[in-house]
């Protein structure tokens, strides 16, 4: 935690220089200009002021320069027409410059908050090896949560910024930029070239396949993550684009809602190439042959593995191997449905 604060704090250190850059170049030519004419003012001193019939120093010259932008007279007032020139245009060239940087640096600090567009680029510029999400809508809300729950540095893309998610985003201190994946400019903004994944999750599925090939084009080594709501086109992107990571909602679905309505114990189901694999929930009854059994046997006899043992208010994940099941226990496990079958047959009742 402490390691995942300085670093934080070490990034945004950066993003505020990145952020000062720009008003920092914009003022370069006025200070340029007021240098120049700083040094012209200090040879005008040098050689026609007479100061008690005597030449000033260079160092003196360029005091009474300096003085004088600041509106302020080291020395008496000149007899050289070309001097006077400097006493009276040097005052008002200093309050414009001084004036002019005073309010420019001010603006651009004032206005860096969290919704401002050109902080939230500067923060993006500071990531690497990060996760650009595209979408926040309520999806995206959902992958944002578990990101920041896994520890992992995120930059967001949205086109609505009326999005209600963004404040939640922004609370946590990620960057979130608005526009579309389709303007020119983006993927530098969200530093693609850097990131080590993208996520696609927009509504638009042709929005969402430009995107990923766009970025893929920027960063061939992203790893990119893709939501298409249409099934076939998704099929066909895994294959002709080299994106495996191309998911259809209905697809994720699909196994969950078809074993969720034949088991009321199972709390997900996936697929591992054409395996279909459940995480199922159950309570050891009494009297059922599973008491007495261990998590042993239950892996190597059933092919059933435990991910949880709950005894009482303890919580175990991954149990040793010795650990004995008894009346009451909870555990949590995954295995195919055939078999979650035949252990729902041992814990003495049908499955259903």
């Amino acid at each position: 935690m402490l390691r995942r604060r300085v670093r934080r704090f070490l990034r945004r250190c950066r993003a505020h220089l990145i952020y000062l850059r720009r008003p920092i170049l914009d003022f370069l030519p006025q200070l340029g200009l007021t240098l120049l004419v700083m040094g012209v003012g200090s040879v005008c001193f040098h050689e026609l002021y007479d100061f008690d019939d005597r030449r000033l120093s260079w160092a003196d010259s360029t005091f009474a320069v300096w003085s004088l932008i600041f509106s302020e007279q080291a020395f008496p007032y000149p007899h050289h027409w070309g001097v006077r020139i400097f006493y009276w245009g040097l005052p008002v060239l200093g309050l414009v410059v001084i004036l002019d940087g005073i309010i420019r640096f001010s603006y651009h600090i004032l206005r860096r908050g969290d919704q401002a567009q050109e902080w939230n680029r500067a923060m993006t510029r500071t990531l690497r090896r990060h996760v650009v999400l595209c979408g926040l809508g309520k999806l995206g809300l959902r992958v944002l949560e578990q990101l920041l729950h896994l520890g992992e540095d995120v930059s967001v893309l949205e086109k609505d910024p009326l999005c209600p998610n963004i404040a939640f985003a922004r609370k946590k201190g990620i960057p979130v930029l608005i526009g579309s994946g389709r303007e020119d400019g983006i993927f530098d903004d969200l530093n693609v070239a850097e990131a080590k994944s993208i996520i696609v999750a927009t509504n638009d599925d042709l929005a969402n396949l430009e995107i990923a090939l766009d970025a893929k084009r920027l960063n061939p080594e992203i790893r990119v993550v893709l939501r298409l709501f249409d099934q076939e086109l998704a099929s066909k992107v895994r294959e002709s684009f080299g994106i495996p990571l191309a998911f259809s909602t209905s697809t994720l679905a699909a196994p969950l809602f078809a074993t969720s309505s034949s088991d009321v114990s199972i709390l997900n189901s996936f697929y591992i190439r054409d395996k279909l694999l459940v995480v199922a929930n159950l309570e050891v009854k009494a009297g059922a042959q599973l008491v007495g059994a261990k998590v042993r046997d239950l892996r190597t006899q059933h092919r059933v593995l435990v991910v949880a043992h709950e005894r009482g208010e303890a919580v175990n994940f991954f149990p040793d191997g010795d650990t004995q099941l008894q009346s009451g226990d909870r555990i949590s496990v995954q295995t195919d449905p055939q078999r979650l079958q035949q252990l729902h047959e041992k814990n003495g009742r049908p499955a259903g």
